[in-house]
């Protein structure tokens, strides 16, 4: 902004006060009259300026904020944009790149994932006991009554231990060596329905799997 313009705006007096500094003049005599007009003519000019000042300054910073939100809206999409192809560009080469030693490590993620999920299951529906309990039982045709062994800290999840299930009776004892599931013996036989043997099976199908 010139800097005339700037020291009439900065300068321009209040409305309130110009009105009485020319009322005061103009009392005085008809040249005095032609000093207010004048006076009153450069203030309205001066307030002008003002407010025009005052607008196009309104109008330059939401111009610079919009430009700068431009930009910055433009440099990201530029880096999202370079994620999305080093994204894309792994994506292709890891397998390629990794080949079989990166099954085991694929395999070995799997069963972790699910012993936690299985731990997490039974923590909060200790019922899944007895239902692998029940399953288990019937891989043994024809037995009513079993011993099922399960670890001390999911009996006490489960609270007090039915007796009986869908004419399956169920004697329960406490075994520290189960981490997990349970065992379920009777005279015919044994169902080893343990979490990490469970794993080991679903291991096992991950490997054949792989190796088809």
């Amino acid at each position: 902004m010139p800097d005339g313009v700037r020291a009439v705006i900065k300068g321009a007096p209040r409305e309130d006060a110009m009105a009485r500094i020319t009322t005061a003049i103009g009392a005085q005599d008809p040249a005095g009259e032609r000093a207010a007009e004048v006076l009153r003519s450069a203030y309205e000019a001066a307030r002008r300026l003002q407010e025009a000042a005052r607008l196009e300054a309104a109008r330059a910073v939401a111009r610079a904020q919009e430009q700068a939100r431009a930009e910055v809206e433009a440099a990201w999409a530029q880096r999202l944009a370079r994620l999305d192809r080093l994204l894309d560009e792994l994506a292709d080469q890891a397998p390629r790149a990794l080949g079989e030693r990166a099954a085991p490590v694929v395999v070995a993620l799997a069963l972790e994932v699910a012993r936690r999920l299985v731990g997490r299951a039974v923590e909060q529906d200790p019922e899944l006991l007895v239902r692998w309990a029940q399953d288990a039982a019937a891989r043994l045709h024809g037995v009513t009554e079993v011993v099922v062994r399960a670890n001390p800290e999911d009996l006490e999840r489960l609270g007090a231990p039915p007796a009986e299930r869908a004419g399956l009776r169920l004697v329960w004892v406490p075994d520290p060596s189960v981490d997990g599931g349970c065992v379920v013996e009777c005279g015919a036989g044994l169902v080893d329905a343990r979490l990490g043997t469970q794993l080991e099976t679903l291991r096992e199908r991950l490997e054949e799997v792989r190796g088809g």
